[in-house]
């Protein structure tokens, strides 16, 4: 049957949200985080990984988990990062980031945006028909 899009999708979003981390531990220059920035990280790799768990296991709660990792994702860099907002800002203008930083920070926004587009097309996808005297859902 092999893995669906979602999944995939889903799975390129964490290797990236990896590749995003590595990047503030090597190349990046030292400064100091906000406080609670990193358990908004780890917040989102596990909300990541639950919603891979479900699309491998495609289960009910497979797009709907993957709307909600995909959208909290692309909130989370906005919040954080574009332009940084509130007690978790860290915006990237302000410490002249290299292209390598600033792609490792457009590629997962970009596939959180398909994730989450993804998500939403398998959701209304899955919308209620009623057919004669009984409602199912469509495939």
């Amino acid at each position: 049957m092999g893995t669906t899009r979602l999944a995939k999708a889903e799975l390129l979003l964490f290797f990236l949200l990896a590749l995003h981390t590595v990047d503030h531990a090597v190349n990046q220059p030292a400064r100091s985080l906000p406080e609670g920035s990193g358990a908004v990280g780890i917040a989102g790799f596990a909300l990541v990984a639950v919603a891979i768990v479900f699309a491998l296991g495609r289960g009910r709660m497979a797009a709907p988990v993957g709307l909600l990792a995909g959208a909290g994702t692309l909130l989370g860099f906005v919040v954080v990062h574009i332009p940084g907002v509130g007690s978790l800002a860290d915006p990237y203008a302000d410490f002249g980031p290299n292209a390598l930083s600033w792609a490792l920070v457009a590629a997962p926004i970009t596939v959180s945006v398909g994730v989450a587009a993804i998500a939403l097309a398998e959701l209304l996808g899955r919308r209620p028909r009623v057919t004669g005297h009984s409602v199912s859902e469509s495939p």
